[in-house]
C-alpha cells in the first residue's frame, strides 16, 4: 500500500513538470500587460533649436577707406554668410595697434540681417604707421589692413596792416617791407615750414620760414610795381593789387594746397607813385 502511493505522487510530479515546460516553450504565448510594452519612437531626429546658428559663418571685414588722416573715422563693416538667428551674432572686434586705431571690442549683426557696421577711432600721428583690424566669430578669423597720415596739412592766415586795416600792406618809407603782419597761426598739421609768396605783376617773390607771424620782404623794391593795376578803396584811396600765397609743410616733406589772397597794397608815394 505504501509503495503504490509513492508511485503516484511521482507520475503526479512528472506530468505537472512536463505540462509547465510545453506551455512555456511551445504555444502562443499571453499578451504581456500594458506595463511591459517598450517604448518605440517614430518620425525623424530632432534638428537644431529655433534661432540656431548653424551653419552660420564669418565671411569678411572691410572699411569704408584704407587709408585715413589722423583723426578721421573710417566705417568697418562685419559680414555673415546668412541672416543672424533670433537675437543676433556678437562678432569680436580687435586692432592690433591701438596706438594707431581703435575700434569696439565686439560688434552685434541683429536678427535677419547679414552685416554690421561699427567706428574706427585714429590717433593723431606724426608719421604714417598701420594697423590690422580683426573679426572673429565660430572660430574663424578675418581681417583688413588701415593706414593711418599725419593730419592733412592746410594753410590758413590773415594779411592785417595797422594803418589799412585787413587785406592790406603799406610799402615801408625807409625799409624793403611793408607794415603788414602775415598771420599763419591757424594752419592745420604737423608744420615745420611757411612757404610765403607774392605778387604784383612780374615774377614772383617770396621766403620761407620757421615763424607762424611775418611780414612781406619786397626785396625788388621798386621792379615789384612795374607793370602791376590798382583800383581806388572805399575811401578813395589808390592801391596796388598784390596776390599773397602761402603753402605750409612738414618736415618730410608734405605740402599743403597754395592757399592766395587778394590784397591791397599801397606804395605811400613811394617809386615815383603820386598816392
Amino acid at each position: 500500500m505504501r509503495r503504490a502511493s509513492r508511485l503516484g505522487l511521482w507520475f503526479l510530479f512528472t506530468t505537472s513538470f512536463v505540462i509547465s515546460v510545453t506551455s512555456c516553450g511551445g504555444g502562443t504565448p499571453s499578451s504581456p500587460s500594458p506595463a511591459s510594452e517598450p517604448l518605440t519612437l517614430s518620425g525623424p531626429a530632432p534638428g537644431p533649436g529655433p534661432g540656431s546658428p548653424s551653419g552660420l559663418a564669418l565671411s569678411g571685414v572691410s572699411l569704408s577707406q584704407s587709408s585715413v588722416n589722423s583723426q578721421e573715422q573710417p566705417q568697418g563693416t562685419v559680414s555673415l554668410t546668412a541672416a543672424a538667428p533670433g537675437g543676433g551674432v556678437t562678432i569680436a572686434l580687435a586692432s592690433s595697434n591701438t596706438s594707431v586705431a581703435q575700434v569696439p571690442s565686439s560688434v552685434t549683426v541683429a536678427a535677419g540681417a547679414s552685416s554690421a557696421n561699427f567706428i574706427v577711432n585714429t590717433s593723431t600721428l606724426a608719421i604714417s604707421s598701420s594697423t590690422t583690424i580683426t573679426a572673429s566669430y565660430g572660430g574663424t578669423t578675418r581681417s583688413t589692413s588701415l593706414t593711418v597720415l599725419p593730419p592733412a596739412l592746410a594753410a590758413i592766415y590773415t594779411v592785417t596792416s595797422p594803418q589799412k586795416g585787413a587785406d592790406a600792406c603799406v610799402f615801408g618809407r625807409d625799409t624793403d617791407q611793408a607794415d603788414c603782419v602775415l598771420d599763419a597761426g591757424a594752419s592745420r598739421g604737423f608744420i615745420d615750414r611757411w612757404n610765403w609768396t607774392y605778387w604784383a605783376a612780374g615774377s614772383p617773390i617770396g621766403f620761407t620760414t620757421a615763424e607762424t607771424r611775418s611780414t612781406p620782404r619786397i626785396d625788388t623794391k621798386c621792379a615789384f610795381f612795374e607793370g602791376a593795376r590798382g583800383g581806388d578803396d572805399s575811401s578813395g584811396n589808390r592801391y596796388i593789387q598784390m596776390t599773397i600765397e602761402l603753402v605750409v609743410s612738414d618736415r618730410v616733406g608734405n605740402r599743403s594746397s597754395p592757399v592766395r589772397r587778394a590784397v591791397r597794397l599801397y606804395p605811400n608815394r613811394l617809386c615815383g607813385f603820386t598816392y
